[in-house]
């Protein structure tokens, strides 16, 4: 079994980042042709130099766009033969094998009714009713919820447990996959604590 699995694209966070990307292209275009109407003096509002607000808010908003183009792809899970790996364009958490209690099948449309979610939260939950996603339970999170809601959305945080909820094309070879070295992971650390007089194995056993 090779040490890293396959990358399984995180599909809730790429429906965060694409959904604005036609705001975000229409408003660089709205904003770059008004700061050269006005630069060109077809346009005496807003005045310099107050109309550099609109260059930079353009560039911003361009540049947003293309990272909408970019960052689909780089959004992933991938178990590793310690951890499970969370990679986002700007941000890698990684989540020891230590802290994950078990793993289960999750439909999103049961864990998250339309009725009970913000407007925002419902729009981007749309197109996963009636998938099923995979939850991770762990004993603890490895930051603060609120560090981590800087760089992941709400509903990737499970409502009924302390964990994780990943929603990917096949949630079923991902939970094969992450559960194969979870396991082999855990009678590694097994077979380290029986072996007699190690010290690995002593700290093993006062870390349980």
């Amino acid at each position: 079994m090779k040490d890293s699995g396959d990358r399984f694209p995180l599909l809730l966070y790429r429906r965060a980042v694409t959904r604005h990307r036609r705001t975000a292209f229409a408003l660089a275009i709205l904003l770059l042709s008004l700061w050269a109407l006005v630069s060109r003096g077809a346009v005496d509002w807003p005045r310099p130099p107050a109309d550099a607000w609109l260059l930079s808010g353009g560039v911003v908003a361009l540049a947003y766009g293309f990272f909408t183009l970019v960052a689909p792809s780089l959004a992933y899970a991938q178990p590793q033969s310690d951890h499970l790996r969370l990679q986002t364009p700007i941000y890698r958490l990684k989540i020891s094998y230590r802290r994950i209690q078990a793993t289960r099948p999750v439909d999103v449309a049961r864990t998250f009714p339309p009725s009970s979610l913000r407007s925002g939260d419902r729009a981007l939950l749309a197109p996963f009713y009636g998938r099923t996603a995979l939850g991770i339970d762990l004993t603890e999170m490895p930051l603060p919820v609120g560090v981590l809601r800087l760089f992941f959305s709400r509903p990737f945080f499970a409502p009924d447990m302390t964990g994780m909820l990943l929603v990917v094309d096949d949630w079923m070879a991902f939970s094969h996959q992450l559960t194969s070295r979870l396991d082999a992971w855990r009678q590694t650390r097994q077979e380290r604590a029986r072996r007699p007089g190690s010290a690995a194995g002593r700290f093993l056993e006062d870390d349980r």
